[in-house]
């Protein structure tokens, strides 16, 4: 009797271990990173900031080459008209027309939203693959708007990151993160990140909209809409460089 519990108990053990539906979640981790890979990327975009009562709407265009590690923004919206973002690596600018200036964003001003968003400037400078910056693992299956998610939990691996902890709802279909739960190293939820309207583009999806919430903000809802993007183009020379926010 004894030694069939012991059977029983690993059995057990062996199957919580394994994979859920025969996939790890480095393959998954890897989908998700593939999904977001291209060389350059052109898009026209809208944003509407809720605040309270108040709805703000912003419309902009741009370029983005490297997964992220370059990307120049206009915006195009009268009362934002002629405003530019500049991303190189790790350093990010922005131009302001009234002043015909340019402006590095660093330090305590990276934690500020874009115009206001709950979009952060780190936000737009953390871009990396997951699989560079996180260990994840597969908690589970759950369902997401009626569609079955894998569950994972990532964590970074260093301290150099802008949220310590992500939980992720993982389309099995598609590979695209349908829900993203941002934690501080303390536990406490900072951001919630809800992705809609998944289109194919050649071999990869992609969310055409996304709603950012700060869960430290009442009130508060940022929606972006990607009306019009193409992947993999010729990209004007001299795109990304600081003489090009002058333009």
């Amino acid at each position: 009797m004894k030694t069939n519990k012991i059977i029983l108990i690993l059995f057990l053990t062996v199957l919580f271990l394994l994979p859920v539906s025969g996939i790890t979640v480095e393959e998954i981790i890897s989908e998700i990173d593939r999904n977001k890979v291209s060389s350059t990327q052109e898009f026209r975009a809208k944003m509407f900031i809720k605040k309270d009562n108040k709805v703000l709407e912003k419309e902009y265009t741009g370029y983005g080459q490297e997964e992220g590690e370059k990307f120049f923004i206009t915006f195009t919206n009268a009362e934002d008209l002629g405003v530019k973002y500049l991303k190189i690596e790790d350093e990010l600018w922005i131009y302001f027309p009234d002043a015909d200036d340019v402006m590095k964003i660093s330090g305590h001003m990276l934690r500020q939203g874009m115009m206001g968003s709950d979009v952060s400037y780190e936000d737009m400078m953390d871009l990396d693959k997951l699989e560079e910056k996180y260990d994840s693992e597969l908690l589970g299956e759950e369902t997401i708007n009626d569609s079955l998610c894998y569950k994972i939990k990532s964590t970074a691996k260093t301290d150099d990151v802008t949220y310590y902890s992500q939980e992720l709802w993982v389309d099995k279909k598609t590979f695209v993160v349908l829900k993203m739960d941002l934690y501080a190293k303390s536990g406490r939820l900072l951001k919630q990140i809800q992705q809609f309207n998944i289109q194919k583009f050649d071999n990869k999806y992609y969310a055409l909209n996304m709603t950012i919430q700060d869960m430290r903000k009442k009130d508060t809802l940022t929606t972006m809409e990607i009306i019009e993007i193409k992947f993999d183009i010729k990209i004007p020379e001299n795109t990304f460089t600081k003489q090009n926010l002058y333009r």
